[in-house]
């Protein structure tokens, strides 16, 4: 979640089961979150070990699919070919809570489409596929949702929110038609999953892997939270590249009209209604920025990079060298704004950062700033890794140790960083419904539900 956090401290394996304030003490943000996020722990768990990985419940069980004109029609939508209506209900998710207030098309979505495989009119041609629903914690903040916002402080925002996400999705048959023996959802969407390890340099002529010196420092003037993101999805050393911010992704700044793009002069111009509370966290010429709203989060896109030419500090307008997505940023009311990156980008890599994976010891560590330091081993099993857009991992940075707080294997701070996965985006699935072709050979496909279902436990 890219807010302006000191920190994100919560960690299921401490079993922490409250957060105790001390009277006197200074409070801090991650104190309060962590509270939430146990809080939150402890009732997904629960609802799982009651429920069960996804159900329903018998009197309103939600996400029904329904495929036939006439009962799209009882329900007020009319449906085009390859389109379905998502019924209104709620439904369970490994043990996440999932509400559709009312019958909703595959195709009215919020982000649709999510895809050019999975549009409705592509579907309309297959025979066969499979309909899931994704679920997600969407981070919100005060420039996505002014009502956050108390206007009564006159500009300042507070705090932020999680909002439960979901879309009903799509999947397609796969290329070896038997699925290669697959036979869970989670299995065809499942991926060898990447991990990263970071530290501070280490000084200059250290060859021993499980030492560390005095003089290996973090270097920066500031505490920071570093967030290192995932930008292109794909295998290490075959597009996977991935950007970084100093400030967990939290600088912001939404337009106050429609970007200009201008094809032939390669850049954007925008408008913007505010450049930052101050210049540290303002727009930086020679930086990256991305161009982001409400729809481009929810399809998960990764938006072109594009480098500050110039920046009117009297107009509140900027120049990007670049031409944004066309899609983004034309409706004011998906809230567009352009999110700062601090990494020093390659311009013919398109502005991210290429993954490095290394297997060796001592693997191959990539500079972030300031001494801090990255390391791609790999996935867990020894193979490459999968990378995916918004896989991210925090690294908090402290002027008063001079290093980063990351896990250390063993039980000695002098052994090596422990290579963790990422910290999100973190996604739940349930199949919903079954597409395949009529058995009796009708021109129509037959929609099999298979959703699951519970009754109340007292009657």
């Amino acid at each position: 979640m890219k807010g302006d956090f000191s920190r994100d401290t919560f960690d299921p394996d401490n079993h922490y089961s409250r957060v105790l304030m001390q009277q006197g003490r200074v409070h801090l943000d991650a104190d309060f979150n962590e509270q939430a996020a146990i809080a939150a722990h402890y009732r997904r768990l629960l609802t799982r070990d009651l429920i069960g990985p996804e159900g329903g419940p018998l009197d309103n069980a939600g996400f029904a699919v329904i495929a036939d004109a006439a009962g799209a029609k009882a329900l007020g939508k009319q449906l085009l070919p390859g389109d379905f209506v998502i019924g209104a209900g709620r439904y369970y998710v490994d043990g996440l809570l999932c509400e559709n207030p009312g019958p909703l098309l595959y195709s009215e979505q919020p982000g649709y489409p999510f895809d050019a495989a999975t549009t409705k009119e592509a579907l309309a041609a297959l025979e066969g596929f499979i309909i899931y629903l994704d679920v997600w914690e969407r981070h919100i903040c005060a420039v996505e949702d002014p009502r956050i916002a108390e206007v009564a402080l006159g500009g300042p925002d507070t705090t932020t929110r999680a909002q439960l996400t979901w879309q009903v999705r799509v999947l397609l048959p796969q290329p070896d038609g038997g699925n290669g023996g697959v036979t869970t959802l989670e299995q065809l969407l499942g991926r060898n999953v990447p991990q990263l390890a970071a530290r501070a340099e280490p000084p200059a002529g250290s060859n021993d892997p499980c030492t560390v010196d005095p003089a290996a420092r973090y270097r920066g003037l500031e505490n920071q939270l570093y967030r290192l993101e995932v930008h292109t999805p794909g295998r290490a050393g075959a597009g996977a590249t991935f950007k970084w911010s100093r400030d967990n992704g939290s600088v912001l700044f939404p337009l106050a009209e429609i970007p200009v793009m201008d094809a032939v002069a390669k850049t954007t111009t925008v408008m913007l209604s505010s450049l930052g509370r101050d210049p540290d966290l303002g727009l930086v010429v020679g930086g990256w920025v991305e161009l982001v709203d409400d729809n481009s989060t929810l399809r998960h896109d990764a938006g072109a990079l594009l480098r500050v030419h110039s920046v009117d500090h009297d107009t509140f307008s900027a120049v990007l060298e670049g031409v944004a997505d066309p899609r983004v940023g034309q409706d004011r009311r998906l809230h567009p704004y352009l999110r700062r990156w601090d990494h020093d980008g390659d311009p013919a890599a398109g502005g991210a950062v290429a993954v490095v994976e290394s297997s060796a010891v001592p693997g191959t560590w990539l500079d972030l700033e300031d001494g801090v330091q990255v390391f791609f081993p790999g996935a867990a099993d020894g193979n490459a890794a999968q990378y995916r857009t918004g896989d991210h991992w925090l690294i908090p940075a402290r002027t008063a140790t001079g290093d980063v707080e990351w896990p250390r294997v063993g039980t000695e701070a002098s052994l090596n960083p422990q290579p963790l996965p990422p910290k999100g985006e973190l996604h739940a699935y349930a199949g919903l419904a079954g597409v395949s072709p009529d058995p009796a050979g009708g021109p129509q496909p037959v929609f099999t539900d298979s959703r699951k279902f519970f009754g109340p436990l007292a009657m």
